[in-house]
C-alpha cells in the first residue's frame, strides 16, 4: 500500500489523502475513470495519474492536476491539461515500483495554510520571498505561474508554507 493523493476534476470537492495498492490497475482506473496515463513531476519527483481518454469523453477539466504539472513539470506548462479525477503518487523506483506521494507534497496540498512564493532571477542566483500571501495552493501556484511567464526577469519560481 501506497499514500496517494486524490485531486477531485469538482473545484468543490477537497483533495483527499488515500492509501491504495499501487500493483492494482484496477483500482486506479476506477479512480481516473478509465485507462491512465502517467505524467511525471520534477520537483519534488512524483507522478500524476490521470484518464488518457478524458478528452475523447469529454471529462471535466481538473484544474488543480493542471496546475500541479504546469507548476511542478515546467516544460510540459501549456502543452498538458488534466482531466477527470487525478491521482498524485511518488514516482516509481528503478524496479517500476510506484512510490508513495512525496511527504513535501502531503504537506503542502494538505497540511498548510497560508502560502508564499519566491521567485529566482538567475539560476545560481537567490530566491527573493515575494510579498504576497494566498490563504490556498491553487491561488499561489497560479499567482507564481503568472509570475514566470509575465516577466522575463523571473527564470523560476516556487511556493512555500509561509
Amino acid at each position: 500500500m501506497i499514500t496517494a493523493i486524490l485531486i477531485p476534476h469538482d473545484d468543490d470537492s477537497p483533495l483527499q489523502r488515500v492509501e491504495i495498492n499501487a500493483e492494482d490497475l484496477a483500482t486506479i482506473q476506477g479512480i481516473v475513470e478509465g485507462s491512465f496515463e502517467v505524467t511525471n513531476l520534477d520537483d519534488p519527483p512524483a507522478s500524476i495519474f490521470s484518464n488518457d481518454e478524458a478528452m475523447l469523453w469529454s471529462l471535466p477539466y481538473n484544474l488543480r492536476a493542471t496546475l500541479l504539472v504546469w507548476m511542478l513539470a515546467k516544460g510540459l506548462r501549456g502543452r498538458i491539461n488534466v482531466a477527470g479525477n487525478a491521482l498524485l503518487v511518488g514516482q516509481a523506483d528503478k524496479n517500476g515500483r510506484t512510490k508513495s506521494v512525496p511527504r513535501a507534497l502531503v504537506k503542502l496540498l494538505l497540511e498548510t495554510d497560508t502560502y508564499l512564493i519566491e521567485r529566482q532571477h538567475r539560476p545560481d542566483g537567490p530566491w527573493v520571498k515575494d510579498s504576497h500571501t494566498f490563504n490556498n495552493w491553487v491561488e499561489a501556484f497560479n499567482f507564481a505561474i503568472v509570475q514566470e511567464e509575465k516577466y522575463a526577469a523571473i527564470q523560476d519560481t516556487r511556493v512555500l508554507g509561509a
